[in-house]
């Protein structure tokens, strides 16, 4: 990926300067690498009910920060930004109102994002049940892969991007309104390794919801199953009686974990 200053005048570029694949978000992991989405049973019987994938509003998730520029972008540029504008022989210098007019649209566009997000790992973790199911046993780890989520999704309004993370002291991206979107801070969240679903209301939209529903084909999502490690006794039956109804073949499965394993990341 390549940034540029183009001259409206004419459409030409003024200057460019390529970015690392590994600061790209829309570069993802190979199409057959796990994922994994944490829920409670009653969450996950309503993705079963309606066919859809629950996108929350940006503004609305639990960390208020999400998508939001960090205090370092009041006061520098990211470096391939900066290298940008020099070539360019632009005045590198953020000034108080371009501040206020960045986190204006910044907050404007976060009100009319809808996020939802999966964890790229090769087993479950302890970490994750933890974070997202609040040490409630009835729930599920729902696997799929990067892949299939992109296939059960196709012909939807979404994009998808891997998330990158970045110290507190570091600006997050800024070569676009909508480049914080894809980061979060490293301390906070790097344990989620997140694969993040999008999609933007139009921009003619009458109405702002707290959250969309965008359609999933689940049986090309939901390719395996793997219950809480302190699930009651016939919770599994449950699990593939929910499966069963839509005939949705993928395994249902214990977990590799025990409640010791929950335990000590808790006590970590």
């Amino acid at each position: 990926m390549s940034l540029a200053i183009i001259d409206r005048r004419n459409s030409s570029i003024v200057s460019s300067q390529p970015v690392e694949d590994s600061q790209n978000p829309h570069i993802l992991p190979p199409s057959d690498t796990f994922i994994w989405h944490y829920v409670r049973f009653d969450y996950f019987k309503l993705l079963l009910q309606n066919k859809a994938l629950w996108l929350t509003r940006l503004d609305k998730q639990t960390d208020k920060n999400d998508g939001m520029y960090s205090d370092a972008n009041a006061h520098q540029w990211t470096p391939v930004i900066q290298k940008l504008m020099e070539r360019s022989g632009f005045n590198i210098q953020i000034g108080k109102n371009d501040e206020s007019q960045i986190q204006w649209t910044n907050k404007i566009l976060r009100a009319r994002t809808f996020i939802h997000c999966w964890s790229i790992r090769a087993k479950e973790s302890a970490w994750m049940w933890n974070a997202f199911v609040s040490g409630e046993p009835r729930a599920i780890a729902l696997r799929s892969t990067v892949g299939c989520l992109i296939t059960a999704l196709r012909g939807q309004p979404v994009d998808f991007a891997r998330m990158l993370y970045y110290s507190s002291g570091q600006p997050r991206p800024d070569w676009s309104y909508t480049a914080p979107f894809t980061a979060k801070d490293k301390e906070a969240h790097i344990q989620e390794r997140e694969l993040r679903v999008m999609t933007m209301l139009d921009s003619g939209a009458s109405e702002n919801p707290d959250h969309r529903l965008i359609p999933v084909d689940l049986k090309k999502l939901i390719r395996k199953v793997v219950i809480h490690p302190s699930s009651p006794p016939n919770f599994r039956s449950e699990v593939r009686n929910e499966l069963k109804a839509l005939e949705i073949s993928a395994h249902v499965a214990g977990s590799q974990l025990q409640i010791l394993d929950l335990k000590a990341v808790t006590n970590h």
